[in-house]
């Protein structure tokens, strides 16, 4: 660290310390080791105490790059994916990956901006966004945002101690990497324990929804096998023939005819002579 801020103090009043600024913030899209951060600190320290360089140049500096490497490390995941590279495949970076996966599917803008803040949190999002498919043009959005954010924090923080030393630049210097070291912890911390409970939440809504629905199923299917019972019943009422015989229908009047009897026209008597 010591030797970081003797280097920023050489070439803080050099007029190509922006393009510093810019290529290593590029960089530090998709290399998480590369101190692109502690450098805007530094410098950013250097101009509350000095006047030194330019505090504008450099915020425009280290957005552009940021910005740059970001959009970089999104075409490498597109192209290439995020299995290629060891790191990512095990460990911290596995679930740094995991964590932005599911941080895209569910809250895609807050987790762009809060994970900018992650030196090893943003290498991972900016590679899964790509692998994943995430439309580049909603990322680039989002991005510009987190970038340009990070960018006035990251100097911001830095100028904030360089007031308290403006006497000794290379003790300020020293004090904002410390400080800048010491909120990234704080940042990174507070950041993944917001994203835990979240999380918490957005998997208890997913559960009540995935009960509710197996609960809208059974009802269906137990109203289904209702309807379906009533529709065999009636159908095999249907289907019954009707073995009782109605009465035999009785015969009408006037039709009905005495048992006819033997006519013997012999037993007729004539009248007496």
């Amino acid at each position: 660290m010591q030797s970081l801020a003797d280097w920023i103090t050489t070439i803080s009043d050099d007029w190509w310390v922006h393009l510093v600024v810019l290529v290593l913030s590029c960089l530090d899209g998709f290399f998480p080791t590369v101190p692109s951060e502690s450098v805007l600190v530094s410098l950013g320290s250097l101009w509350s105490s000095s006047g030194h360089p330019n505090v504008v140049l450099l915020i425009l500096a280290g957005w552009a790059g940021a910005c740059a490497g970001d959009n970089l490390a999104y075409l490498i995941g597109r192209r290439v994916g995020w299995q290629r590279f060891r790191y990512f495949r095990e460990g911290k970076g596995h679930r740094a990956v995991l964590a932005a996966d599911r941080g895209l599917r569910r809250r895609a803008l807050l987790f762009l901006m809060t994970a900018r803040y992650i030196p090893f949190g943003r290498t991972a999002v900016n590679l899964v966004a790509g692998a994943v498919r995430y439309p580049h043009r909603k990322f680039l959005h989002r991005d510009l945002l987190s970038t340009g954010t990070w960018a006035v924090y990251s100097v911001g923080i830095g100028a904030l101690a360089g007031q308290w030393f403006e006497h000794n630049h290379l003790l300020g210097v020293g004090v904002a990497l410390v400080v800048a070291v010491v909120l990234s912890l704080v940042v990174e911390r507070v950041v993944n324990a917001v994203h835990a409970r979240l999380d918490r939440r957005a998997d208890a809504r997913e559960a009540a929804r995935a009960d509710a629905r197996e609960a809208a199923r059974a009802d269906a299917a137990e109203t289904a096998g209702a309807e379906t019972a009533g529709s065999r019943a009636a159908t095999i009422q249907d289907t019954v023939p009707d073995v009782e015989r109605a009465p035999d229908p009785a015969p009408a009047s006037g039709t009905h005819r005495a048992p006819d009897t033997d006519h013997d026209p012999e037993q007729e008597t004539s009248p007496v002579a």
